[in-house]
């Protein structure tokens, strides 16, 4: 990728970290554009830095990526596009200094504070419902919040080449807490000795610019913690359709300069443990467990190469009843934004009776086939007897599920929905909206936004799991 970049102009250097180089955008006052840099990190400890060339360009391409498709499901986020094989555009934002973590399986510093979910000689346990944790985002101990800095007076650690400040420390539960913030070691269980760490914070010191529209700091704590999941959800089942297990991420969010909360920053394979299908790491953590600086690269292009492959499908869910005198079934979910409808999948509804325009019927169902090569399921509604179920459930590989409308005044006609034939693989279900529920989650195996909205309501029937 080339000449993108050169519509952009670059200004001044506005910041410099270990990885990456924030610049002005010339030309737009709210953009700026972000350069990655080819060194990789480990242990918050810059004795561990190295580099390879291909680095910047693996991390741009799957931020870019890993952001595109958060965008195309209504995830807010910072990011406008990439530039070029290094640089993107992105929104200007006064950014959090928190770390936000969301975790499917207990691995990593998780078990040094959480001992009991530690299973020898066995796969990481896996959270039915994510666990989400805060941590408090520092530099070499200090805590930046706009042009202030803020001392948290954290004890020093061992490092590679001395003491270091502890980075990074967990906040305990900071949503319940509506003045300050209690600091922990993140890699010690909160009964063991010293694991409070440094002098409390205050939640305004944190939050303290007021902003339109802006919530209290324990509600934007909540809506942070919800487009965390929503996000984690939806990468998480992008990975899962390409055979890879997404184990947990950590992300960060900033204000736009509109006051609107987004992910910022990058997610790139930093920012993860990533597993492929037979259960190897593939992420940072093969750098951070000492493996070759080769191997890195090597895994890292996978990766990038992998993510290209991210995207939305394009769904047909058919609602299809026999006769007018049938209503469509209802569709009782909604689009993170509020919206009615659910990205990569097209609501068709048809009217045409099975049994008396059958090569209709047909028809409708081939010219549906051929323009939804991603595959669809078809939701059946009728009365009386059901021929139209199993008429389009012979005649098509995609799952048919019947809701037999007339059954609860005339339980009889259930039996022309249960009794089929061989070779028709129909589905009968009572309740409309079950129906419904499950032709999404049948979708959903195919569609990462529709599994991050589907797992989302999921997870949320049993939040004390």
């Amino acid at each position: 990728m080339e000449s993108e970049a050169t519509k952009f102009l670059k200004g001044g250097k506005l910041a410099e970290g270990k990885t990456k180089i924030i610049w002005e955008d010339v030309d737009c006052d709210d953009c700026i554009i972000v350069e990655n840099k080819p060194e990789i990190t480990a242990h918050d400890d810059p004795a561990y830095t190295k580099r390879f060339e291909k680095k910047a360009e693996y991390a741009t391409t799957t931020t870019c990526k890993i952001f595109e498709l958060l965008n195309e499901a209504g995830i807010p986020t910072s990011f406008i596009k990439q530039l070029s094989p290094t640089e993107f555009l992105a929104k200007k934002c006064e950014m959090i200094p928190l770390e936000v973590v969301a975790r499917r399986l207990a691995v990593g510093s998780f078990l040094k504070r959480h001992p009991e979910f530690t299973k020898k000689g066995e796969r990481p346990h896996r959270f039915h419902r994510l666990v989400t944790e805060f941590f408090l985002k520092t530099t070499k101990g200090k805590v930046k919040v706009g042009d202030k800095e803020i001392d948290p007076e954290l004890p020093l650690v061992d490092g590679k080449e001395g003491k270091k400040p502890l980075e990074d420390p967990l906040i305990d539960n900071p949503a319940e807490h509506e003045q300050e913030w209690r600091l922990f070691d993140p890699k010690k269980p909160d009964w063991e000795k010293n694991a409070v760490v440094g002098r409390s914070i205050s939640v305004f010191e944190i939050f303290s610019k007021p902003r339109a529209g802006a919530k209290s700091p324990q509600e934007i704590i909540v809506q942070i913690d919800g487009i965390n999941r929503q996000a984690f959800l939806l990468i998480e089942a992008a990975w899962a359709i390409l055979g890879f297990l997404l184990i947990d991420w950590k992300i960060e969010f900033g204000w736009t300069i509109d006051g609107q909360l987004v992910i910022a920053d990058v997610i790139d394979n930093d920012a993860w443990r990533l597993r492929d299908r037979e259960f190897k790491e593939v992420s940072k953590q093969v750098f951070r467990d000492g493996g070759e600086l080769d191997e890195v690269e090597a895994k890292y292009g996978y990766v990038a190469n992998m993510v290209s492959q991210f995207r939305l499908p394009k769904q047909a869910l058919v609602l299809w009843r026999g006769s007018d005198k049938d209503k469509f079934p209802e569709i009782f979910i909604k689009h993170p934004d509020g919206q009615p409808e659910i990205p990569g999948v097209k609501v068709i509804e048809v009217t045409a009776s099975g049994h008396k325009s059958t090569n209709e019927c047909l028809k409708k169902l081939e010219d549906i086939l051929r323009d939804f090569p991603d595959g669809g399921v078809i939701v059946v509604k009728v009365g009386m007897s059901n021929g139209l179920g199993p008429v389009l459930a012979s005649h098509s590989s995609w799952p048919v599920v019947a809701i037999p409308a007339s059954a609860k005044e005339f339980p009889e006609d259930i039996w022309s929905s249960l009794r089929m034939p061989s070779d028709n693989p129909m589905a009968t279900i009572l309740s409309e909206a079950n129906a419904v529920l499950y032709a999404l989650n049948i979708l959903a195996q195919k569609n990462p936004a529709l599994y991050a909205i589907r797992q989302s309501e999921i997870e949320a029937l049993d939040a004390g799991y």
